[in-house]
């Protein structure tokens, strides 16, 4: 077994978002050992495209930001080449699904942003704010109007831009409380305990789907992108590699209903960012990524797969149930070459899920049981700072294959390590 070496000492933190983000800025991480990225994933020259939602046309060409492009369907079915780069306009706001395109070796498709103020913003989400889109079935029951839009599971609900969110329930007579909902598949409606129209209390409601969805792609660069209120993955999909994403937010992404076990019990979705089975040369850097039902940060997968490659740097997570969460099923698996380096985690288990989860189980690191043959898989760097249930959870001993260091660990009260079975408290690092 490798031997785990704490960072020595502590490193100073106030636990709210506003101290995470500037103690992100101000973080000076020393260089890691090697890259594990090949140099041309950078793009390189090709034609470029606008798309906005405040000015632009379909009709339009897209060449300039005096002609963009309008809509997230456009951009899916653009006839892109390797090189090129589609930006889309800060302060513009996007609902639906973007379904990029693959570039090629040396010659990614770059989704980007281009001119002042805020990141673009894509809402895998329908808005319900318009009275007309409520009617009351007596009581404090409210639903709305049957529309194809709700065909897609409904994850969460979204109440002035997070200030609070719905508790999904499973039956309408679960409907008890202020913001309790539940999803009426058959007739695509939602219905909602609500003491007043719920159009009032301004919302958005979260699609069961993967506001990126990146299946089958490769050789891409998202860069400086918002992902917000989606109810399955914020970027999701197997079967990927050469993937960059750089210096995005995501936020209030899952809660859909994935399925249901034997027992009866619902396993919901979703994470921020996941690198589903078959997963190579991928990488993560720069992001915030805050409220996410599951995992900030995933690569997993079941079956004979491999996941090599895999990169994740610089990150600033909170609020989320996992900071990063691992496992591959499959004696024939291979796993290796994963870093996790340079980190800053916070208040794991604390985010809007936690409390409505089946299984509340807040952790920074969540490493369910890994059958697959792992190696070079590296957490180093880290800051990992309070969790509701534990720093880390381990369900099986792989850790011939994992090297654990220079990490910094802060938990206030309760169990900081879930090795297996065996909890260790914070004055039992040694022992751990």
């Amino acid at each position: 077994m490798r031997v785990f070496q704490p960072f020595v000492g502590f490193v100073g933190i106030v636990v709210v978002a506003p101290a995470v983000v500037s103690l992100c800025t101000s973080y000076a991480a020393p260089q890691t050992e090697q890259s594990s990225l090949p140099d041309n994933l950078e793009p390189k020259t090709g034609r470029t495209f606008f798309v906005s939602s405040s000015s632009g046309d379909d009709r339009n060409d897209g060449l300039s930001p005096q002609s963009p492009w309008r809509s997230l369907a456009k951009v899916n079915t653009a006839p892109l080449r390797p090189g090129d780069r589609v930006l889309f306009k800060r302060g513009d706001v996007w609902r639906g699904q973007l379904i990029p395109q693959s570039g090629q070796d040396g010659a990614p498709i770059t989704y980007g942003a281009y001119g002042e103020g805020n990141k673009p913003l894509l809402l895998g989400s329908v808005s319900r704010n318009d009275p007309r889109d409520w009617q009351h079935e007596g009581s404090n029951i409210w639903a709305t109007v049957k529309a194809e839009a709700l065909s897609l599971d409904v994850g969460n609900i979204i109440f002035d831009d997070g200030r609070s969110v719905g508790v999904k329930k499973w039956s309408a007579a679960d409907l008890k409380r202020q913001g309790d909902y539940w999803y009426d598949a058959q007739n695509w409606q939602v219905k909602m305990y609500s003491e007043r129209n719920p159009a009032e209390l301004h919302r958005s409601m979260a699609l069961r789907r993967h506001i990126i969805d990146q299946s089958g792609k490769n050789h891409i660069v998202y860069e400086d992108l918002a992902l917000r209120y989606g109810a399955a993955h914020g970027i999701g999909g197997g079967n990927t590699h050469h993937i960059v994403i750089r210096n995005c937010d995501l936020s209030y992404i899952g809660g859909g209903h994935q399925f249901t076990t034997a027992d009866g019990r619902p396993v919901r979705f979703g994470n921020a960012i996941e690198f589903w089975s078959n997963a190579h040369d991928n990488l993560v850097e720069g992001c915030r990524i805050w409220e996410v039902y599951d995992a900030a940060l995933t690569n997993q997968g079941s079956g004979v797969n491999e996941q090599r490659n895999i990169t994740y740097r610089h990150n600033v997570i909170w609020n989320c149930e996992y900071s990063f969460e691992y496992w591959n099923r499959g004696e024939k698996s291979v796993t290796q070459n994963i870093r996790f380096e340079h980190n800053t985690c916070v208040n794991a288990g604390f985010g809007w899920g936690h409390a409505q989860r089946p299984d509340p189980n807040g952790r920074h690191l969540m490493f369910y049981f890994n059958s697959a043959q792992t190696s070079e898989f590296y957490v180093r760097n880290n800051i990992f700072c309070n969790a509701t249930d534990s720093c880390l959870r381990m369900e099986n001993d792989w850790t011939d294959g994992l090297v654990m260091e220079r990490n910094c660990w802060y938990q206030p009260s309760g169990v900081l390590m879930l090795f297996l079975k065996t909890p260790f408290m914070p004055d039992q690092f040694g022992d751990y």
